[in-house]
């Protein structure tokens, strides 16, 4: 599990640029050497690495939304609309909403793989679950087990304190970088796994530190801590319509954001899982702690 986190607004460009570091660090964007700077516009430079190629067909997130990316923090339905497209314009991704907030918001989950998968992404379901039900010895798990020729399952979620904006805004880059990539490094990921992208966990939080953020952000931006953009009027963007944190919510499962959420994650039982926060400015990348390979027993 790889995270960011942030009590307070600093600059969403600085910070979204951060989130993708954590994907750079955990290697799922890296450099393709040998190549050259190519796609609809200088901004993807900001955020990947160079040499980083895409589909010019693809609209890029500042083609799509009009900024660039942390100029503004994006309203949530903004989000959703460019998931919406990025799926009806490849066939590398497929859309669907898994459930809606208290306020009615939807939660979306754009799932990309390579086009072969998506068009058997039940049958990769269904054999994937059996697989993680299989015992040690059963017969066929080899071929549908981890060394098997199934792809990895991975869930990327963003955003379940809602006013630690930047998480969303990287959403929408890594899910730009993996549909309209054209490196041979983005074609692996997708021959290799199903990438679950969903961008906003806490949908309704999110809108309520977006606008607030936005109605008091100046031109040029203001870093100062004390600046009213930084410093949120109670309760804040961070939890949901109920003043509920809903990173605290993964057990009891009271909302109905965590109960749309694990009933995906039953679903599909991804190997992997990250959840996406922000640090501040002033810390260090935080990683889940881990105990070393094979020392861990369940029993």
């Amino acid at each position: 599990m790889a995270s960011l986190r942030n009590s307070t607004t600093t600059s969403p460009a600085r910070t979204a640029r951060s989130a993708i570091g954590v994907l750079l660090l955990a290697g799922l964007l890296a450099p393709v050497p040998g190549t050259a700077q190519a796609g609809p516009g200088a901004d993807t430079g900001y955020f990947f690495p160079e040499g980083t190629t895409f589909d010019a067909s693809i609209p890029s997130p500042e083609e799509f939304l009009g900024y660039p990316i942390g100029s503004f923090h994006t309203r949530h339905d903004r989000i959703v609309a460019y998931m919406e497209m990025l799926a009806e314009a490849s066939d590398r991704a497929s859309f669907q909403i898994i459930g809606y907030t208290h306020e009615h918001r939807p939660m979306p989950v754009l799932t990309i793989s390579a086009p072969e998968h998506l068009e058997r992404l039940e049958e990769i379901r269904v054999a994937h679950m059996a697989a993680t039900e299989a015992e040690p010895g059963d017969g066929g798990s080899d071929a549908a087990g981890p060394n098997g020729n199934l792809p990895v399952i991975v869930h990327l979620g963003y955003g379940v304190h809602g006013n630690e904006t930047s998480s969303s805004e990287a959403a929408m880059l890594t899910a730009y970088w993996l549909v309209a990539g054209t490196g041979a490094d983005v074609v692996r990921y997708l021959d290799e796994g199903v990438w679950h992208v969903e961008p906003v966990l806490n949908p309704d939080g999110r809108d309520r530190h977006t606008n607030w953020a936005n109605m008091h952000r100046s031109e040029p931006f203001v870093t100062d801590p004390l600046d009213r953009e930084h410093n949120e009027v109670w309760p804040g963007g961070r939890t949901n319509h109920y003043w509920f944190d809903l990173n605290r919510d993964w057990l009891p499962l009271v909302h109905p954001e965590s109960q749309a959420r694990i009933d995906f994650h039953q679903a599909w039982r991804p190997q992997v899982v990250t959840d996406y926060h922000e640090m501040g400015t002033s810390s260090t990348y935080f990683f889940e702690p881990s105990e070393p390979v094979g020392s861990w027993n369940p029993l």
